[in-house]
């Protein structure tokens, strides 16, 4: 059992969420224009938060919702993946005819609500177009392409941006300093590394929620989160592994090629996702290649001599390889096979 107690059975996700905006991440364009409305008394009558998973847009549209109403009542959080339907709609519509009680507006989130259906959004056209002077939408998406565009021409736009690999790596660093205090007295001490923390910010691809959930998937493993054992977390394959392979492809080794799909079957892992994975890992070969820099991949610095040596002219043969055969091997029951008879006919090629 993990020797790691923190009071009751919160995820960091959670706990963590900001309640201010000082505790939000970055975004300050967005959080400085929606502070200024609300201190200047121009708050509009809708809005549309766009932006990637776990940039703040929900957060946001909450934090903003209690400024704007002085902390007073609670906004109206809707669902859209699940209520997406016009009735579900009508009854917001009906909803938001009538004057809130315990606050000056009666504010509504509507997260995921690029969901809505058409009819839906038809709907709501006319409440948008001519809304109770109490009434405020906050729609919240990943996908703003969908969206109808005579709904866009209603509502003022804010676009998040992904946060910044040293935003995530700040919050983290704060995370676990403040879960070190809570257990100060339980003889369990929190350790971590720097470069483990920059792994999970740069596989989060700019995701904070994302970065924190893996953080704290980390820590049910172990109170050490080092590299190691967030790549255990993820569950992807040790790099070594990719290397060897990756190398013994360059070389057109096919007797340590196939020993590798070998040792991966034989581990019951799914050699599928190996393949998948491997072909990730090559791309981000090819990058390092490119930038030389590893502010633009996704592999920790600590395999910088590794990828020095992986640099080689066959790389993009190889990852045209790997593609064509991942493609051949997504419906096949007996994708072992495949694949190590495709490793036998590429190194067999001059």
């Amino acid at each position: 059992m993990n020797e790691r107690q923190i009071g009751a059975k919160v995820s960091l996700a959670v706990k963590y969420r900001p309640k201010c905006w000082e505790d939000v991440t970055e975004q300050s364009v967005v959080k400085d224009i929606l502070e200024n409305q609300v201190r200047t008394k121009t708050v509009q009558s809708a809005y549309l938060f766009t932006g990637p998973s776990g940039t703040g847009k929900t957060t946001s549209a909450r934090i903003f919702a209690n400024m704007i109403n002085d902390g007073k009542g609670n906004p109206i959080e809707v669902d859209a993946a699940s209520n997406s339907g016009v009735d579900n709609i009508r009854q917001i519509i009906e909803d938001a005819k009538r004057k809130p009680l315990d606050a000056e507006y009666k504010i509504f989130i509507v997260d995921e609500c690029h969901s809505l259906s058409d009819s839906s959004w038809q709907a709501l056209l006319k409440t948008l177009e001519e809304p109770p002077k109490f009434t405020i939408f906050i729609f919240c998406t990943t996908n703003p392409e969908k969206i109808p565009a005579t709904i866009l021409s209603r509502v003022q736009r804010y676009n998040f941006q992904k946060i910044s690999n040293e935003g995530i790596v700040d919050r983290l660093n704060m995370i676990l300093e403040k879960e070190s205090e809570e257990i100060d007295n339980l003889s369990c001490k929190l350790n971590w590394e720097q470069d483990a923390l920059e792994f999970i910010s740069k596989v989060s691809s700019g995701g904070m929620r994302d970065a924190i959930t893996l953080l704290d998937k980390c820590l049910s493993l172990s109170h050490d989160v080092t590299l190691e054992n967030v790549l255990k977390t993820i569950g992807s394959e040790d790099y070594s592994t990719f290397i060897t392979f990756l190398s013994a492809l360059e070389g057109k080794v096919k007797v340590s090629a196939v020993r590798i799909i070998e040792n991966v079957y034989n581990a019951g892992k799914d050699v599928k996702q190996f393949m998948k994975d491997f072909a990730k890992f090559i791309l981000e070969v090819e990058k390092y290649a490119l930038y030389k820099n590893f502010d633009y991949i996704s592999l920790p610095n600590t395999l910088e001599n590794e990828l020095e040596q992986l640099i080689d002219d066959s790389l993009f043969d190889i990852m045209d390889f790997v593609v064509s055969l991942n493609n051949q091997i997504k419906w096949e029951n007996d994708a072992r096979t495949l694949i190590e008879l495709s490793i036998l006919i590429y190194c067999g090629k001059e």
